[in-house]
């Protein structure tokens, strides 16, 4: 048996998370079998100071590690058991465990009001046992789990051997998959357009300011090469989308990158696993569930990305890693993370169709492992992973409505450092990056109509010029009034629009152009609204239109009548109202 070997400060550490009560129970559970110096029928005025240095002792001796590892598998019912809950770190249903093992359990007693937990006896004394009546308004079904309290399960990890694949193994000949996707030298192509195309406000998001716009991620797309993981719609855009919100993200916070590509993505990646800036890549990872909310008050992906880089520092560095390893030694370890408080996370919601599922009783399958899949994806459209994986699919019987699958994720196999990665994570100290070919176009401008000739593949150029004009050909753009007008809500903004293509696209370009913008400027405002007049609508009514020709300070107020419409000033509408009022007509403007 090869069992775990903990320093000193950490079996502190481990020891004194737990309650005090959870010591002397465990105190006296362990002392048929490891008996110390310490009184066992004064153990309840025993200080936990004093239990806590008298375990540290005791647990660092390996005979008694070697005793109590012995008393906890003396059984196949407890050897199940405590290996289940701990390593897998999941509760067991009673009624599961009753016809595997032929072992009677009491009936459920009590309420439906809350859960009631009561800790088993003799070999199990360790395990408790929750239970709940359905009934009432909030549970229709029972509740009758067998688990382990977290303070307990980190005591055990240091007494029961630890599982074969404890540890990140590496696959020699993985299997095929039908997808490999790497990104590690794209990565730089799409840094050095998106840091050009925000230096030039060219990536726009929607109104939340959450989600960029399509056109921008294609531009993207088109521009950069970047690698995609699917080429489905709607799958087709994943890496395009976090990328983008990605930089521009990291770019509004600093309104600056870095001397090279690989710095700017150096210090990204050092600034979003330390959570230093306001930006929820779980915005994507974790859109297959319902009620997660995203708020810098309250919402936080430190600990997804402290999980990621524990396992990450682990992985072997040159072989492939099998998904299923490592979210065993995820469990294994106790590694979990929330993006709120985990009382919220228990709300999140899967939506499977004919009802719900929520993270509550299955917080590994629906919330942990989708979401870690999905941040494997997300690193390796930065370049610092390579992976293989299959169509998404899922391997429980859960689907999220309409889908083959939990999330889009669900299909990852494995993961495997590149050389990116490794230099960014520190194993290694040199990397060199790619040279990056970049389309310079020279702009052609028309002399006698304001149309602009580039190269058909400057797609940034194109981006630059998309605020102003139309296509006009296949690699020609005419200014356009719609272009130009649009979301110019004053005079002012329109002003700053057309300076900004002076200063944008060129300072100093044909006469035929600057009359262009001259004529617009020009010819600005030649319709004014006039807010002070009211137009009213009378009825064809006999006694009504007599007191509009007959009554002189009614007369007075008109400023134009035609037809059965008159226009008044918007001031004298109180004056007007109390006329007619006072005539037996009853109105409300």
């Amino acid at each position: 048996m090869k069992f775990f070997i903990y320093e000193v400060d950490e079996l502190r550490i481990i020891i004194n998370n737990c309650t005090y009560q959870e010591l002397i129970r465990f105190t006296k559970y362990i002392n048929d079998v490891a008996p110390g110096r310490i009184n066992i029928k004064k153990l309840a005025s025993t200080k936990k100071v004093a239990l806590v240095n008298y375990l540290i002792e005791l647990l660092s001796e390996d005979k008694n590690i070697l005793n109590i590892s012995k008393k906890l598998l003396s059984t196949k019912l407890s050897a199940y058991l405590y290996t289940t809950i701990v390593w897998e770190n999941r509760a067991l249903q009673t009624s599961e465990i009753s016809r595997e093992f032929d072992v009677n359990f009491p009936a459920i007693t009590g309420g439906s009001y809350g859960v009631k937990e009561e800790y088993l006896n003799g070999m199990l004394g360790l395990i408790i046992r929750a239970t709940r009546k359905s009934g009432g308004y909030y549970y229709t079904d029972d509740l009758d789990v067998l688990s382990i309290s977290r303070n307990i399960i980190s005591l055990l990890k240091i007494l029961l051997p630890i599982p074969d694949d404890f540890d990140l193994e590496g696959v020699k000949n993985p299997q095929d998959t039908k997808y490999n996707y790497t990104n590690e030298n794209e990565i730089f192509n799409f840094i050095s357009v998106i840091s050009e195309m925000l230096k030039n406000n060219l990536v726009e998001f929607g109104k939340t300011g959450e989600k960029p716009l399509a056109k921008s991620i294609n531009i993207l797309k088109t521009s950069s090469g970047v690698n995609e993981f699917y080429s489905e719609k709607k799958l087709d855009s994943f890496a395009s989308d976090m990328l983008t919100r990605s930089f521009s993200y990291y770019y509004w916070a600093s309104k600056k990158f870095q001397s090279s590509e690989l710095e700017s993505l150096k210090d990204f990646v050092t600034e979003k696993f330390e959570d230093k800036f306001y930006f929820f890549i779980t915005r994507i990872l974790a859109s297959h569930l319902k009620k997660v909310r995203y708020d810098h008050h309250y919402s936080k992906e430190l600990g997804l990305f402290n999980t990621l880089k524990t396992i990450i520092l682990d992985l072997p560095e040159e072989s492939w890693v099998t998904i299923e390893n490592i979210l065993k030694y995820s469990k294994y370890r106790g590694l979990e993370f929330h993006l709120e408080y985990k009382s919220k996370t228990d709300n999140y919601i899967l939506d499977v169709g004919d009802g719900y599922y929520s993270c509550e009783s299955s917080y590994s399958l629906l919330f942990f492992e989708p979401v870690l899949k999905g941040a494997f994806f997300y690193l390796a459209s930065l370049g610092l992973l390579e992976i293989k994986y299959d169509e998404p699919k899922s391997d429980s019987t859960i689907r999220a409505k309409g889908k083959e699958y939990i999330s889009v994720w669900d299909g990852l196999r494995y993961i495997k450092l590149t050389e990116l990665g490794k230099y960014i994570f520190g194993l290694s100290k040199k990397y060199e990056q790619k040279t990056i070919k970049k389309i310079t176009t020279q702009l052609k401008f028309d002399e006698y109509k304001p149309i602009i000739t580039i190269d058909s593949q400057d797609t940034i150029t194109q981006a630059k010029l998309e605020p102003f004009t139309d296509k006009y050909d296949a690699n020609r753009y005419i200014l356009s009034y719609t272009k130009i007008f649009r979301d110019c809500k004053s005079k002012k903004v329109l002003d700053i629009k057309i300076d900004n293509f002076y200063k944008q696209i060129e300072p100093n370009p044909p006469q035929v152009f600057k009359d262009f913008f001259e004529q617009i400027k020009l010819d600005s405002n030649m319709l004014k609204r006039d807010l002070t007049q009211v137009v009213i609508k009378l009825k064809n009514n006999k006694k009504l239109l007599n007191l509009f020709l007959k009554n002189k300070k009614l007369q007075e107020m008109i400023i134009k009548a035609e037809g059965y419409r008159i226009i008044v000033s918007k001031n004298d509408i109180p004056k007007l109202t109390k006329i007619v009022k006072d005539n037996g007509f009853f109105i409300e403007f």
